[in-house]
């Protein structure tokens, strides 16, 4: 097989390994709306046994750490706070959220939902220790109503010590505001300490190995992106520029604010393949009959990089372009243009895909010219070549010298269409990845047969037509074989290649295989003009 072949091969199976990476199955869309729990309802539980009625001490203002409290609540409170952009319910048993989901704005009702960012989990529960005592804040039920625009818990948990956790969300907005107060109604300073918030744990949602959950954080312009893996670990890390969260392939759970209000951030990893977030927070020196708080912005939603930009930060680095984002994101940026242009993201992929065939047409031209011609001169060349090695057929060494003086002398150059190839790899992956980190995919339709280009095809017509064009892609392209041996080779790769990627393309999303098929369709439309000029 010639060395140019052999390259082609190379370069195929790069691209195979790398796809089965880098393209993730969509997680499945969301299951139907659970019975919203509307205004305050209770729901009458047992209280945990750590609640009992003990004997109260007071030295201070304060409760001995060794001590238990009275808890006057003998129920459980569950509320659901909810607007046009998001719904979460909270329950009053360790003050947390129990589920969260997202809206898009603006869609029809039955396609208006996106995802669960959270659910059957617990979330934003808090710990603290008042001068050295552990509160076990999440272990006790809280007080809990909703507001004119979120959650507000609150408690006592020693006496003339106030405690309320409010999270606030922006009217129309994924933002808001996450505030802890602590009111000291004692007539002594009193030390809080190892105040931390916790987000998790959360799993890998879905069956697919790339939809895979990670804890993202930005030190010193370096993004940490921490995954979940099956053994036990801690991680400490700074918060150097303001901001950590948790995020999936679509949406993210983000906490920011100016970097002296963390001190450091926990992410916590376990066997089960659970990953867990914990903001530490700095110590406060809270005076006689005074109030300390703790307000950290929050964002619940869609991995929009053109809004999460304006959030500052540089909290759009959470979205994961690869490495080669210097090219991802001006495409980024070109396919919304195009979106607002023609109002479908279907025509968008289209019309990208042949905005970028324009661009790279020369290069491709030079693969495919040379390629011909390097065909034209392995047919005339084929005679010389079996002579050679009938002649040679002990002396492989002497065998391998006369060839290449054979190459030098027919003008073959193996990598002569090779290398302009190469050089359009980098627009492949980035577009690879452009077209896979896109929130704005999910939900979109193209015909009446695409009702979400984030998710595979439902009819699987994509896949096929995929696999026939790379097929044919191949089959004119293919140089004429050296050796029988070589002809076998050739023919295998050209059934197997596009059968595997066919097989594997069966749960990419809809919107990448769009942007593939167009393109193998210009490709061969190019190849053609070569062919019938030569």
């Amino acid at each position: 097989m010639d060395r140019r072949f052999v390259i082609f091969i190379i370069v195929s199976a790069v691209i195979l390994y790398f796809s089965n990476f880098m393209v993730m199955k969509n997680v499945k869309k969301s299951a139907k709306n659970d019975q919203s729990v509307e205004n305050a309802e209770q729901i009458d539980q047992k209280v945990p046994k750590k609640y009992k009625n003990e004997e109260k001490t007071a030295k201070n203002g304060l409760v001995e750490a060794s001590q238990e409290l009275v808890v006057p609540r003998t129920a459980v409170k569950i509320e659901t706070y909810k607007n046009e952009m998001i719904k979460m319910t909270g329950t009053s048993n360790g003050a947390k959220l129990t589920k969260a989901r997202v809206y898009r704005k603006g869609f029809e009702k039955e396609k208006n939902e996106l995802i669960d960012v959270l659910e059957r989990n617990e979330y934003l529960t808090m710990n603290t220790m008042l001068n050295g005592q552990n509160l076990r804040l999440d272990e006790k039920n809280w007080d809990l109503r909703t507001t004119d625009s979120g959650l507000q818990f609150e408690i006592e948990p020693v006496e003339n010590v106030h405690i309320s956790k409010s999270l606030e969300m922006d009217e129309n907005k994924y933002t808001g505001k996450l505030t802890i107060r602590i009111t000291n109604r004692t007539n002594n300073a009193i030390e809080v300490k190892g105040t931390k918030i916790n987000w998790g744990p959360v799993k890998n949602s879905g069956k697919s190995r790339f939809n895979i959950m990670q804890a993202v954080i930005l030190n010193n312009n370096k993004i940490e992106r921490i995954k979940s893996k099956k053994k036990n670990e801690v991680l400490v890390l700074p918060i150097s520029q303001g901001w950590a969260g948790i995020r999936d392939q679509y949406f993210c759970a983000l906490f920011y604010g100016k970097p002296e209000l963390f001190k450091s951030a926990e992410v916590i990893k376990k066997d089960d393949q659970t990953l867990q977030l914990v903001l530490d927070m700095p110590a406060k020196v809270i005076q006689p009959q005074s109030e300390g708080s703790f307000e950290i912005n929050v964002y619940l939603g869609p991995q929009n990089y053109k809004e999460l930009k304006k959030l500052g930060y540089d909290i759009h680095k959470i979205v994961n372009f690869g490495v080669f984002s210097f090219l991802s994101v001006p495409i980024y940026y070109l396919l919304k243009f195009l979106y607002n242009a023609t109002k479908n993201y279907g025509v968008a992929i289209i019309l990208l895909t042949i905005i970028i065939r324009a661009l790279l047409w020369w290069p491709t031209q030079k693969s495919y010219t040379s390629m011909k011609k390097m065909q034209s001169s392995m047919s005339k060349m084929q005679p010389r070549l079996k002579t050679l090695k009938e002649v040679y057929r002990d002396n492989p060494q002497m065998l391998n010298q006369e060839t290449m003086k054979l190459y030098k002398e027919y003008q073959i150059n193996p990598m002569g269409g090779c290398l302009p190839m190469l050089l359009q790899m980098p627009v492949f992956f980035a577009l690879y990845t452009t077209l896979t980190a896109a929130v704005e995919l999910k939900g979109a339709a193209f015909i009446w047969v695409w009702k979400d280009l984030s998710l595979k095809d439902p009819v699987y017509v994509l896949p096929f037509v995929m696999g026939a064009t790379m097929f044919l892609q191949q089959k004119m392209s293919t140089p004429p074989a050296a050796t029988p041996e070589s002809a076998v080779q050739q023919k295998m790769m050209l059934y197997m290649m596009p059968i595997m990627l066919t097989f594997f393309a069966f749960m990419w999303p809809s919107g990448l295989l769009l942007y593939w098929v167009v393109s193998n369709i210009l490709s061969i439309g190019q190849q053609f003009m070569i062919n019938r000029r030569s």
